[in-house]
């Protein structure tokens, strides 16, 4: 017997853990708690969601983001080989058979010594499916992180997932990369302070980057506190759903919670209809889009030196 289509418009369910992470730079037990957090997280939609994100950086915390510290960095290096061998693949052994696909934010070991990205993989069915490393590093994080150089486009459960983390979202050419490889919902893990100009930045993007890509964006914000430049800065939350219309489907608030949308797939034939924007493009015209950024360091004057 066959089963009936459901009624009315399809989409993808997903959900946001917008939760905090302790930080395992100051205390390296640490990690097995926010390894049990998103495994009790995860738990609680595993068979009703499509897709489960968690914030950037989940499984092993943010960075003192004060400066340089040769000997943070090495303990940093060493979780991340730990996490990589043991708590990313018991992550993964917690999805075996359940519904919802996940992302989520891990510190992942380079092949070089004592160094690491800022990195977030896509899990489902017990396997890896995918692993993005973040492109652009702020100041702080370049003390710490290697850089990605590409994006990662991954085809699950909840269609087809790019993935991008946090300060990339500024860079609209991450996206866009994404966009040129199908991407149909880009999840965004971050860790945006509190700060108004930074909420109204991130907050405007989810919408921009939907928009000009014509594709979902899903922002999962953290909360929490951070440590700043020798200061403690709240996280504040607000993750967001929006469609490829550019409609924001759900926001989070400032605290832990689960936020639960809905994106439709009508959405994403609706945004190709109103422009073909990836057609319409003329990279043959962007030539200094991809030259050295050291072509920029000055303005060059006609006549001039």
């Amino acid at each position: 017997m066959l089963t009936p289509e459901p009624s009315g418009p399809r989409g993808r369910e997903i959900r946001i853990a917008q939760i905090s992470a302790e930080h395992c730079w100051a205390d390296p037990s640490a990690l097995g708690r926010n390894v049990a957090k998103v495994l009790q997280w995860y738990e609680r939609v595993a068979d009703e969601a499509d897709l489960i994100v968690f914030p950037e950086l989940m499984l092993t915390g943010y960075i003192p983001a004060t400066g340089y510290n040769q000997k943070v960095k090495r303990l940093l290096a060493e979780l991340a080989q730990r996490v990589a061998g043991e708590e990313l693949p018991r992550v993964a052994a917690a999805t075996r058979g359940r519904r919802a696909a996940m992302v989520v934010g891990f510190m992942e070991p380079s092949t070089m010594r004592n160094e690491f990205y800022n990195s977030a993989a896509l899990i489902q069915d017990g396997a890896v499916l995918g692993v993005y490393r973040k492109m652009h590093l702020p100041t702080e994080e370049n003390h710490y992180f290697i850089p990605g150089d590409s994006p990662a486009v991954v085809d699950c459960r909840a269609g087809r997932v790019g993935l991008i983390i946090c300060y990339d979202i500024v860079f609209p050419e991450t996206a866009r990369l994404a966009a040129l490889e199908g991407a149909e919902t880009l999840c965004v893990p971050s860790n945006w302070l509190a700060r108004e100009e930074l909420e109204r930045l991130t907050s405007t993007l989810s919408i921009a980057r939907a928009l000009e890509e014509q594709m979902h964006v899903v922002f999962a914000n953290g909360v929490g506190t951070v440590e700043v430049r020798g200061r403690t800065w709240n996280l504040y939350g607000g993750s967001t759903i929006v469609d490829a219309m550019g409609r924001v489907v759900v926001r989070g608030r400032g605290e832990e919670e689960m936020v639960a949308g809905v994106l439709a797939d009508e959405a994403l034939a609706a945004a190709a209809n109103i422009f073909p924007v990836l057609r319409d493009r003329r990279p043959d015209a962007y030539a200094k889009l991809a030259a050295s950024r050291n072509s920029f360091a000055r303005i060059r004057v006609e006549g001039g030196p």
